[in-house]
Formats: C-alpha cells, structure tokens, sequence
C-alpha cells in the first residue's frame, strides 16, 4: 500500500503568507527593509568568463610563449620543422598539464 505524503503541519493545510510562526522570504524581508529607507541592493554583475578560465588562460599563453621561444632559440639553427614540431609538442602538453591542474585538480576546491 502506498503512503499518503507526509506533510509538516498536523492539520496539512500551508500557513498563509501573514501567519505568525512562518519565515518570511527574502523578497518579503527586502520589501519590509526598503519601507524604512534602506537602499536597493546593488545588481550583480556577471562576468563573462570565470576568474578561473582568466587564470588558465593567462598561464598557458605565457607558458606557450616561453616553450615556443626556447625552442625556437635553441634550435634555430636546426631545420626550422623540427623546431616547430618540438615547440608545438612541447605547448601541446603544458596546456594539457595546466588544465588538468586548473580544471581537474582545483575545481574540487
């Protein structure tokens, strides 16, 4: 047999919304705070990118830019395929690195 659902009160009837007894909500509560001259609070600016894509960002291109100099530096006088081969390898895994760091790692934080 299944169980009627369970209500909070005893009579199973919800409390009017000036019930003594009943929390109000948060629009109610900034109603009653706006009556007594408080200011509206400010609105939330939403940013377009997480400060944690800002960050990965900012460290992978600055890695990539540092790997792809050194190889280039280093090898320059080599053929210039290998040297990007190697720059490109070496991008391609400090990217990977960083975000399994930013995204796998500090997003359980």
């Amino acid at each position: 047999m299944a169980e009627a659902p369970r209500s909070t009160r005893r009579d199973g009837a919800a409390k009017p919304p000036g019930a003594p007894g009943r929390l109000p909500t948060n629009e109610e509560l900034l109603h009653e705070l706006r009556k007594h001259g408080a200011p509206p609070p400010p609105p939330v600016v939403l940013r377009a990118v997480s400060r944690r894509t800002r960050d990965f960002l900012l460290v992978a291109g600055a890695g990539s830019v540092a790997i792809a100099g050194l190889c280039f530096r280093f090898l320059g006088d080599s053929d210039p395929g290998n040297a990007f081969k190697l720059a490109l390898t070496g991008v391609a895994v400090c990217t990977g690195l960083m975000a399994f760091v930013f995204y796998g790692v500090m997003g359980r934080y």
